[in-house]
Formats: structure tokens, sequence, C-alpha cells
């Protein structure tokens, strides 16, 4: 598991700094020094705890479906000059501040001994304990599911995944993906999500590690898009 999570960040990493390099690098000498180093890098970090938080951790996840989405969000209001598209980005920026305000008492939410196993033998439960470590507000010793502070940071992790899946409807007609979309690879795409609804039938752990790694490649295979909001949103003259 531990050569996994190095390999994992490692890979994670790498492919940042090249779509990173991939907006504002032309030269091939230049390409080729920056892998270079993002390799060197790669490896000179793999056992630096700052490092495996925030690329192991806190891109895959919160950084991704939140914080990109948001830049997203926010070069699409850019473009579109949309009044509501900026009520939008402060509505979900707004959300956690509900999200910690509200008012929950022991025994508001009630979940099966399944539903807890599978959540911690899938180290789920990393997420919320780093980032409250993170944001100064536990010690990132402890994790219980009827805690308040925990149930609203589950809560806050379930909004912003939620959110980032339905942000991709809209996303839709900004990219225009669905306009390379053909017969055969509408009959790929189908047969692939009926293979993960058999396996999540079949077996619901085996279903759920094959969305997971699935979900690993759709977070690499979007870093490019995440720079290129970032470069026209900061730093595009237009």
């Amino acid at each position: 598991m531990i050569f996994i999570n190095a390999w994992s960040n490692s890979v994670i990493f790498i492919t940042l700094m090249l779509a990173i390099a991939y907006q504002f690098v032309s030269s091939k000498v230049a390409w080729l020094i920056i892998t270079l180093l993002s390799v060197i890098g790669a490896i000179l970090l793999k056992n630096v705890e700052q490092y495996k938080l925030l690329i192991g951790v806190f891109v895959p996840t919160v950084i991704h479906v939140y914080l990109f989405t948001m830049i997203f969000m926010l070069y699409g209001a850019k473009k579109s000059k949309s009044v509501y598209s900026y009520i939008s980005v402060a509505l979900v920026l707004l959300i956690p501040i509900i999200i910690i305000n509200l008012g929950l008492t022991r025994g508001s939410y009630l979940f099966s001994d399944f539903s807890k196993e599978l959540y911690l033998e899938n180290d789920f439960h990393v997420l919320p304990v780093s980032f409250s470590k993170f944001l100064g507000m536990t010690d990132g010793t402890e994790f219980y599911f009827y805690e308040s502070i925990w149930l609203k940071f589950m809560i806050f992790i379930s909004f912003i995944y939620c959110y980032h899946y339905l942000n991709w409807f809209s996303k839709t007609t900004v990219i225009k993906w669905h306009n390379m979309l053909n017969k055969k690879k509408i009959i790929t795409i189908a047969i692939l999500w009926f293979t993960v609804i058999f396996l999540y039938w079949f077996d619901f752990g085996l279903g759920l590690l094959i969305s997971l790694f699935l979900g690993f490649i759709h977070v690499i295979l979007e870093f490019p898009l995440n720079m290129l909001s970032i470069k026209e949103l900061f730093f595009s003259k237009k």
C-alpha cells in the first residue's frame, strides 16, 4: 500500500506539473527540463508529509472537486459575463459557512454498520481527519461518526462531490466534449457504465474500488482543463 501511495502521488505530481507547463511552455528543451525536474521532485519529496498531504490527499479530493470547480465556474462567468454565474460561485462559497453553522444534535444521523465499515476500510475518514487538522480544528488523531464536527465535515465533502458531478452538465456546453462523441464512443461509455454497475451488484467493495480508480484517472485527465481555466482567468489579458 505504501508503494502504491508513493507511486500514485508521483503520477499526480508529475502530470500536474506537465499540465501547468503545457499552458505556459512551448520549447521542447524546456519541456524536457520540466519533465526531468518533475520526476526528480517526485522522488525527493515522496516521504515529505506536507507533500503527501497536499498531493496525495487534497489535490485529488478537495482541491479537485471544490477549488478547481469554483475556478472553472468563475472562468465561465468571466467569459459569459453572466450575473447568475457569479451568483452561483458566491453560493458555492456560502454553502460551507451554512454547513459550519448547522445545529446538529447527536442522533440526527444514523449509519449502518456496513456503511461505517466500508467508510473506514477504504480510508474515507482520512480526508475529513486531514482536512480538519489542516484547518486547525482538530489534532488529527481521532474520528467519530456521530460527533457534530465530523458530521459537518462529511456533509461538506458530500456536498462538494455531488456539486462537482452535477457541474459537469454545465461544463458540457462550455467545453463541448459532447460534440466529439460518436456511436463507437457512446457504446464504449455505456458498456463501461453497465460494467461498473454490475460490479457494485456483484461485490460492492469491488465496484467502489473500480470507481475510485476511474475517479483517479478522471482527476489526472482534467488537469489540463484546470490549468487552462487558471491561465485564462488570471493570466489572460482578454
